[in-house]
């Protein structure tokens, strides 16, 4: 004769299906507004609402957990000036933005401004020795970032996403169509910036090594 279940059982069993039911519910809803997921380690901030643009957004607030060296060239359109920049990213936070003639150096808590044609330096980080390029430090990343979030906001119309190869690397892209034209972002999967097309700058990724360059911290 077949007997059921004592009642504590039965009510165990359904809290169990019950709880399953809700985190697959919450996941899917998660996956749904905030598009890819974020590496481990790095916490993206607020999504914008759109996955084309976030999933953009989530590689560049992501860059720090990365190391490489970066090659860019840059075209200021203002003034139609051309430039070179370095990035280089490597263990434990460390950090030297070449920008032509000017290095930014972030190294175990010391940051320096150096200029690398008088071989002088100044020991904290001077954006204004490169604001004439419409160029900071962060520019490679974090500066795309805050761009983005911008013009998530102001945009226009549906962003549109793409999947291109920059300084032979691929980069995921998104385009975001803002008032005066179309804005491009692109990003290689590090979150170093590949390319940014917009009405004051053309950046473009030229090379790429995972492998960070220790000449670059000298000063």
């Amino acid at each position: 004769m077949a007997t059921s279940p004592p009642k504590g059982t039965r009510y165990v069993r359904h809290f169990a299906r019950s709880a399953f039911a809700a985190l697959a519910l919450a996941a899917t809803i998660t996956g749904c507004f905030t598009g890819e997921r974020p590496r481990f380690g790095c916490a993206p901030g607020e999504s914008t609402g759109r996955t084309e643009i976030d999933e953009v957004l989530n590689r560049f607030e992501c860059v720090a957990t990365s190391t490489f060296k970066a090659d860019y060239t840059v075209l200021t359109r203002l003034g139609d000036i051309d430039s070179a920049a370095t990035v280089v990213q490597a263990s434990s936070g460390r950090r030297s933005i070449t920008i032509n003639d000017v290095r930014f150096v972030y190294d175990n808590g010391r940051t320096l401004t150096c200029d690398l044609v008088s071989e002088t330096c100044e020991a904290v980080i001077n954006e204004a020795r490169t604001s004439d390029l419409l160029l900071t430090s962060e520019f490679y990343a974090q500066s795309m970032a805050s761009r983005l979030r911008v013009d998530a906001e102001r945009r226009i119309g549906d962003p549109v996403a793409s999947n291109v190869v920059v300084g032979g690397q691929p980069a995921l892209c998104v385009a975001v169509p803002v008032t005066g034209g179309t804005k491009t972002y692109c990003a290689l999967e590090s979150g170093a910036l590949a390319l940014f097309d917009g009405s004051d700058l053309l950046v473009e990724l030229t090379s790429y090594s995972s492998t960070p360059d220790e000449a670059a911290f000298g000063t």
